[in-house]
């Protein structure tokens, strides 16, 4: 896959779905998504300790759900994110480069044509 983005915006669209449910990253490893950061929530305190946090509506094309509301604790996800606040990024959830002795993070790769066109059918549906 190619690297990581997040400099990839997206064309505005209506959005709605379902708020209340929850979604893990890795259920969406190889998915197209459509991520619509609403907040940057710096320093919550959680059982791991103080993070930071992006909150955003995930739109999964793959699997044609959205999930609405959903805290990302992921340090790559939310230094991409963070500055795309308002905006529509669009991606394929998969694993990055790991750094010695760290998991692979979870990132965006850039998405093609075909699921491009996919995710603007799936946004102007719902």
């Amino acid at each position: 896959m190619s690297t990581s983005i997040f400099d990839v915006e997206f064309a505005s669209f209506d959005s709605s779905g379902d708020a209340g449910e929850r979604i893990k990253l890795a259920d969406l490893d190889g998915s197209v998504v459509v991520m619509e950061p609403v907040e940057y929530v710096p320093s919550i305190e959680t059982m791991h300790g103080v993070s930071d946090a992006i909150k955003t509506t995930i739109h999964d094309v793959s699997g044609q759900r959205t999930y609405k509301d959903q805290l990302l604790f992921q340090r790559a996800m939310v230094a991409g994110l963070k500055d795309k606040v308002g905006q529509r990024v669009l991606g394929v959830v998969g694993r990055g480069n790991a750094k010695a002795g760290k998991s692979a993070p979870w990132v965006l790769f850039a998405a093609n044509d075909t699921q491009k066109e996919a995710a603007k059918n799936f946004l102007a549906a719902i």
